[in-house]
């Protein structure tokens, strides 16, 4: 993160940046929990192809902001057709 051009401004890294770090703690969590808890998939998630690799990282449920801000309400119709679709 010091690399980038806003480091040192105040406010939290989301979106696109932490997708592949969350999908690698996502599957470090269901490698350890098994199915005892639900996880949640965050981060990054901007299409429907992003929210299925969430489930496929071993997820049981999405939440979407950064996307939802970019591309609008229509995202969550796309992810619910992917997953649909995926099942």
């Amino acid at each position: 993160v010091q690399r980038l051009p806003h480091a040192a401004e105040a406010g939290g890294l989301s979106g696109a940046p932490v997708f592949e770090l969350s999908n690698v703690v996502i599957r470090a969590l269901k490698k350890e929990l098994g199915n005892a808890l639900p996880i949640i998939g965050v981060g990054g998630i901007l299409s429907g192809h992003d929210a299925q690799v969430k489930i496929e990282a071993g997820a049981a449920l999405v939440q979407l902001y950064t996307g939802l801000i970019y591309r609008g309400p229509a995202l969550v119709k796309e992810c619910a057709a992917a997953l649909r679709k995926s099942r």
